[in-house]
């Protein structure tokens, strides 16, 4: 039975964080490395993890981001599957079992992925994420380029394949785990388990408040793409540039900064100019803006968790926008 390091990097979130270190604990699979790297965390998040004693393997070290954390636990680990995972989000017990076997089977396989249920902040399921495309599995760095549909916190990766395509970047923070996805996959096939076996919690609002940063962390990221890839012609990359102000100019219009959502949406627009989608969001946004907000919520369900859970942050008074 082949070892698998699990990597949590850890920040601020103590309470959670044992969450997630319990459901690691939980495994139907017996071979299991738990490397929690302490991003510098100001809260109580050593002492909580210390009722766990030798069975985890805790690094504290000055902050720094997620992605040097993740690099950190990556070089220490000794197992020959990495399993990265975030400290809210959770495992279902049969996670690290069914991906091992997937890649056991798939000895030419790099990486396995999997579905995952959205949870809130006590665990209960709000909806389910499946990987888009019909579940692309094998070659996947084009339709990786078009939408980033896999899940955080729901990679298992042969260790070795970091030798290859190096470790996280560590200048980005908000699509990091696609720029790693990215990379893995121009050298490896990657297989899809369609099956929810992670709890990714939504219940952080750091996207929706830092979305000019996103926007300019992934523009960094598909310019990072198409410069290793150089058969990949430019009208495409504009293609997938205008998916992604799309989908930030959604994103905007959720959080009602329509004018935003407007200037984003026209940027996908210019990339994209006969796309559909782009000219009825960009002209609704126009004419009647609380309408087509009313419809986004209504075709994405999940987003009415996300607009409720942001204004409760904020009656609270939590500096969403620091």
């Amino acid at each position: 039975m082949k070892k698998v390091s699990v990597v949590i990097p850890a920040y601020n979130k103590a309470d959670l964080t044992v969450t997630t270190v319990r459901s690691v604990l939980g495994q139907t699979y017996g071979n299991i490395e738990i490397i929690v790297v302490d991003d510098g965390s100001t809260d109580d998040t050593r002492e909580k993890l210390q009722i766990f004693g030798d069975r985890i393997l805790y690094i504290y070290k000055q902050n720094g981001g997620a992605c040097s954390a993740r690099n950190i636990g990556i070089k220490k680990a000794t197992g020959e599957y990495i399993a990265l995972l975030d400290c809210d989000d959770i495992y279902y017990p049969e996670k690290i079992a069914k991906s091992v076997e997937c890649l056991e089977k798939k000895s030419d396989f790099g990486f396995v992925y999997t579905g995952a249920y959205f949870i809130d902040g006590c665990g209960d399921v709000i909806s389910e994420h499946r990987a888009a495309g019909g579940q692309p599995s094998g070659w996947i760095t084009t339709k990786l380029l078009q939408e980033n549909f896999i899940c955080n916190s729901t990679a298992v990766i042969r260790k070795e394949c970091f030798e290859i395509v190096g470790y996280f970047d560590e200048n980005i923070f908000i699509p990091a785990d696609l720029d790693m996805m990215l990379r893995l996959s121009e050298y490896f096939k990657a297989a899809y388990i369609d099956d929810q076996l992670t709890g990714y919690r939504i219940s952080d609002s750091y996207t929706a408040s830092h979305m000019e940063t996103g926007i300019n962390e992934y523009v960094y990221v598909i310019n990072k793409a198409f410069s290793r890839n150089k058969s990949l012609s430019d009208g495409f990359k504009k293609r997938c540039l205008a998916n992604m102000y799309f989908s930030f100019g959604i994103n905007y219009a959720i959080n009602s900064k329509f004018i935003k959502s407007r200037d984003t949406l026209l940027k996908g627009v210019l990339n994209k100019p006969l796309s559909l989608r782009g000219l009825l969001l960009f002209g609704g946004l126009l004419i009647a803006p609380k309408l087509i907000q009313k419809v986004i919520l209504y075709l994405r369900p999940i987003n009415h968790y996300l607009i409720a859970h942001r204004s409760t942050e904020l009656e609270k008074g939590s500096d969403l926008n620091a």
